[in-house]
C-alpha cells in the first residue's frame, strides 16, 4: 500500500498510509475547511477544530511528537498514479491542516506546506526562455474578468526574463490552445480564468455533476467546460513540457495541478478551493519577480510569494496556494533556511534598496493613466437591504500601480488621489468621498467596500416601483482625471428582495422582531402556552426552560411548547390565507411584507408566511432559520441548542456524497450564516434526529396543527439527495457580531399596533 510521505530539510517525519482511514479524513476535513466562513472567525471554534483535528490525525498514526518536528518547510510527497487511486492524497486541505495542527507546538516558527508529486522522472533544469500566457473567460464569463491587469502582472513580473518568444492567447478554442503550446513549447505558462465550477455559478448553471478544470471557447466563441486531465494535456503539448504552470484560477490545487506534473510538466501552481482575487494577483506579482530574481529559485519565489501577502492572511485562512513539483523541494530547503526570504536577499538587494527609495509623482511631470489602472463595476441593481447592511454598491472599484520597479527613477508613491461616488435618488444624492495615497509597495487597492453611503433620506425609502437612476463615479488627481463615468443602475423598492445567489444572505433583514404584531401575537400565545404547561405563570424563556432531569431531547420539550403556542395564536387568530407575491417587475425578485403587513391583511406567501414565524421565534429567543428551496420558502427552529453549537463548528458524520473519485463538490461561503446546497445531507442530519425542527409554514393557511406542520417540513428532507434544495439561513449567525440587521420598520395601514 502506497504513503503519503512527510519531510522537513532535516528528515522524513513520518508516513501516512493511503486508504479507506486516509479517505474519510479526507473527506471530512475537505469539507470542514469549505464550511470555514462558518467557524474561521471565531477564535474558541478554531481552537476546537485544532484538537479535534489532533485527534483525528493520531487516529492515522501522526502523533504529537511527529507534529512537533513539522516546521519551516514542510514537503508532502504523494504517490502519483494513471487513474484517480490515490485521491485522497491530493484532495486533502494538506496546507491548513499541517498549519492548524502544529500551531500549538511551533509558538513564533513558521511553516510552509509544498507538495512533492512522486512521478520517478529524472530532474532536467534549464534557463526559462518562453513565456505563454492563457486567458480564458469567453462568451458570457468576460464581463467578469479584466485581463490587462492579469497580463501586466505576469509580463512585469517576468520582467528580468531575457524572453526568446512571449505569447497571449485570449479565450482559445481547444485546438488554438494545443497548437500554441505546441508551436511555442513554452518554459513557463500562466493560465488565468474561470474553473468549471465558478463559472457554471457565473453563468446560472446547474452545478450538479461538476467536474475539476477550465472555460475555454467553442468554436463559436461561447464558453464551454473542460475537464481537468483535457487541460492538462494541452499545457504539455510541447517539447520540452514546461518548467513551471501558474494556474490562476480557483480548485485547481487539487487535480488540475497534479494531473498537469503528471502530463510532463515540472511544477505547477494551483489554488486549493475559492480564494481572493487581490490576493493571487499579489502572490503571482511578487512570485514571478523573486522567480526571476533568484535565477529561477522555485521554492525561495514561492516562499517571497507567500511572504508578500502576509497582510491577507485573514481573508485566506481555510484555504491555500498550493505548489507542486515532480521534484523533491526539501533539499533546498535546507539552503533557503527557516527565513523563508534568506534565499533570494542577496539577489534582490538592489529591488530592496529601490523598494526603499521613495519617489512621489509630480502632477505637472507625468500623466496619472500612464501610472494607474482603474477596474469600475457597479452592482446592476442596488437593494436597500444589502446597502443597509454595508455591501457595496460595486462589484469592483480597483486600482492598480504600474508594477515596475526596474528603473531606478521609478515612481514609488501617488499622493492626494481623490475618490467621489454618489448615488442619485430622485432629487436627493447620497455622496462619498476620500482622499488616497497610493504605494507601489501595496500595488493594488480594493476600494469597493470602502464606498459606504448613508442612507437617511425618505425618498430612497418611499420608493414603491423600481427605477432606473445614476451612479457617478470621479477619480481625481489634482487637476487630471483619472475615471470618470455616471453609470445607469436600478434601484429596487425597500420591500423588494433579489433571489439570486449573492442577495439571498439578506433575507434575515426582513425578519423584524420587533414590530408591533410580533408583541401582540406572542401576547395571545402566552394564554396558550400557560394552558400547556399547566402553569398560570409559564412563561416565554426560551432555552432557560431545559429540563436537565429529563433525558435525551426530551430536556428541550419546553422549547417545543413555547414554538406550538406561537403556532396556535398565528392559526387561530390570524385566520391567514395564501396569496401569490406582488408584482415586482423584475427577474429573480419578489416584494415582502412585514409582519404587520400579512398579520393585518390576513395573507402571505410562502417567505411573508416564514418571516412572521421567524420574527416571533427571535422575539423568544428560540433559534430561527429560514430553509430555502428553489420556488419555496418555510421556517424552522433548533430545538436542541447543543446541536446549534455542533452545527457551527461543523461537527458531522453527514458529509456529502463523493461526486467522483477525487471531487467533493464545492460549498464555500463568503456568509457565516448560509449553507449552501452541499450542506443538505448535515443538515438532514439534523432534522433526523430531531435536533432542526422544519415548520411548513403555509400550513397556517390550511388550518393544520402543529404536528402536521412539523410532518410537511420533515417531507422536504425525505430525500437522502435533493436537488430542490437551495440554503439554510441560521438567523443567528446572521445577527452575531453586527451582522446583518432588520430594516427599518415602515407602517401602512393594514400594520398591526
Amino acid at each position: 500500500m502506497s504513503s503519503v510521505v512527510l519531510r522537513t530539510s532535516e528528515s522524513e517525519v513520518c508516513r501516512i498510509r493511503c486508504g479507506p482511514p486516509l479517505q474519510a479524513f479526507a473527506m471530512r476535513w475537505n469539507y470542514v475547511v469549505r464550511q470555514r466562513h462558518r467557524w474561521a472567525d471565531d477564535p474558541a471554534a478554531r481552537k476546537r477544530q485544532t484538537m479535534r483535528l489532533q485527534r483525528d490525525l493520531r487516529s492515522l498514526g501522526v502523533t504529537a511528537k511527529h507534529l512537533r518536528r513539522l516546521k519551516g518547510i514542510v514537503e508532502v510527497s504523494v504517490p502519483d498514479s494513471d487513474t484517480d487511486q490515490y485521491w485522497e492524497s491530493r484532495i486533502l486541505p494538506w496546507e491548513y491542516v499541517l498549519a492548524a495542527a502544529t500551531k500549538p507546538y511551533r509558538v513564533d516558527d513558521a511553516i510552509l506546506v509544498v507538495r512533492h508529486l512522486k512521478t520517478g522522472r529524472r530532474k532536467r533544469t534549464r534557463t526559462p526562455k518562453r513565456l505563454v500566457v492563457i486567458e480564458t473567460a469567453p462568451g458570457g464569463l468576460a464581463r467578469h474578468f479584466n485581463f490587462s491587469a492579469q497580463r501586466q502582472l505576469v509580463t512585469g513580473g517576468l520582467q528580468a526574463l531575457e524572453c526568446e518568444q512571449i505569447a497571449v492567447l485570449e479565450n482559445p478554442t481547444e485546438r488554438q490552445f494545443g497548437r500554441q503550446i505546441k508551436t511555442v513549447s513554452p518554459d513557463i505558462v500562466h493560465v488565468t480564468g474561470f474553473d468549471n465550477r465558478s463559472g457554471r455559478e457565473r453563468l446560472g448553471s446547474n452545478l450538479s455533476g461538476v467536474r475539476d478544470g477550465l472555460y475555454l471557447a467553442d468554436p463559436s466563441s461561447e464558453a464551454k467546460e473542460y475537464r481537468a486531465e483535457v487541460i492538462a494535456r494541452l499545457l504539455n503539448r510541447g517539447s520540452p513540457n514546461p518548467l513551471l504552470v501558474g494556474l490562476q484560477c480557483w480548485d485547481s490545487a487539487a487535480r488540475l495541478a497534479p494531473m498537469t506534473i503528471h502530463a510532463g510538466a515540472r511544477s505547477a501552481i494551483g489554488f486549493q478551493h475559492t480564494f481572493d482575487e487581490a490576493v493571487a494577483e499579489i502572490f503571482f506579482l511578487h512570485f514571478y519577480r523573486a522567480y526571476a530574481d533568484s535565477e529561477w529559485n522555485l521554492l525561495a519565489a514561492f516562499c517571497s510569494g507567500w511572504e508578500s501577502i502576509a497582510a491577507y492572511r485573514p481573508r485566506i485562512r481555510g484555504s491555500s496556494i498550493v505548489l507542486w513539483s515532480a521534484d523533491s523541494l526539501v533539499s533546498a530547503a535546507a539552503e533557503i533556511g527557516r527565513d523563508c526570504l534568506g534565499a533570494v536577499a542577496s539577489k534582490t538587494k538592489s529591488s530592496a534598496l529601490r523598494s526603499s527609495f521613495v519617489r512621489r509623482a509630480d502632477p505637472s511631470q507625468e500623466r496619472i493613466r500612464d501610472l494607474v489602472q482603474v477596474s469600475v463595476r457597479p452592482h446592476k441593481q442596488l437593494n436597500y437591504s444589502s446597502l443597509h447592511n454595508g455591501q457595496s454598491v460595486f462589484d469592483q472599484l480597483t486600482l492598480r500601480l504600474n508594477p515596475n520597479e526596474d528603473q531606478r527613477d521609478a515612481i514609488t508613491q501617488i499622493d492626494d488621489v481623490e475618490l467621489e461616488v454618489q448615488l442619485h435618488v430622485g432629487v436627493d444624492s447620497y455622496p462619498f468621498r476620500s482622499r488616497l495615497d497610493l504605494s507601489t509597495r501595496t500595488y493594488r487597492y480594493d476600494l469597493a467596500d470602502r464606498v459606504t453611503l448613508p442612507l437617511t433620506g425618505d425618498v430612497f425609502r418611499e420608493i414603491n416601483e423600481r427605477v432606473q437612476t445614476s451612479l457617478f463615479v470621479d477619480l481625481r488627481w489634482h487637476d487630471q482625471v483619472l475615471y470618470r463615468h455616471t453609470h445607469a443602475i436600478w434601484l429596487a423598492p425597500m420591500d423588494q428582495w433579489t433571489l439570486d445567489a449573492s442577495q439571498i444572505g439578506w433575507l434575515p433583514s426582513f425578519v423584524q422582531p420587533r414590530d408591533p404584531a410580533v408583541a401582540r401575537t406572542i401576547d395571545v400565545a402566552q394564554g396558550y402556552l400557560q394552558c400547556l404547561n399547566d402553569r398560570v405563570g409559564a412563561g416565554f424563556d426560551g432555552y432557560q426552560s431545559y429540563d436537565g432531569i429529563a433525558t435525551g431531547l426530551e430536556c428541550w420539550a419546553g422549547v417545543d411548547r413555547q414554538v406550538r403556542s406561537i403556532w396556535a395564536a398565528l392559526s387561530l387568530g390570524a385566520k391567514l390565507r395564501y396569496i401569490n407575491p406582488p408584482p415586482s417587475y423584475a427577474d429573480f425578485t419578489q416584494r415582502l411584507r412585514t409582519p404587520g403587513e400579512t398579520l393585518g391583511g390576513g395573507f402571505g406567501t410562502c417567505v411573508d408566511l416564514a418571516i412572521v414565524m421567524a420574527s416571533c421565534l427571535e422575539w423568544i429567543e428560540v433559534h430561527p432559520v429560514l430553509f430555502l428551496l428553489h420556488g419555496h420558502v418555510f421556517v424552522g427552529y433548533w430545538k436542541d441548542l447543543r446541536a446549534h453549537r455542533r452545527f457551527l463548528d461543523v461537527v458531522t458524520e453527514d458529509l456529502p456524497t463523493q461526486s467522483g473519485e477525487s471531487e467533493l463538490p464545492r460549498d464555500d461561503g463568503t456568509q457565516r450564516w448560509v449553507s449552501g446546497p452541499k450542506t443538505y445531507a448535515e443538515i438532514k442530519g439534523f432534522v433526523d434526529r430531531g435536533e432542526l425542527v422544519p415548520i411548513e409554514t403555509v400550513a397556517l393557511t390550511t388550518g393544520k396543527g402543529f404536528g402536521a406542520a412539523i410532518d410537511e417540513g420533515r417531507g422536504h428532507f425525505y430525500k437522502k439527495r435533493s436537488r430542490a434544495f437551495r440554503a439554510m439561513i441560521d438567523l443567528v449567525s446572521a445577527r452575531a457580531d453586527d451582522g446583518v440587521t432588520p430594516l427599518p420598520l415602515r407602517f401602512s395601514d393594514h400594520h398591526v399596533g
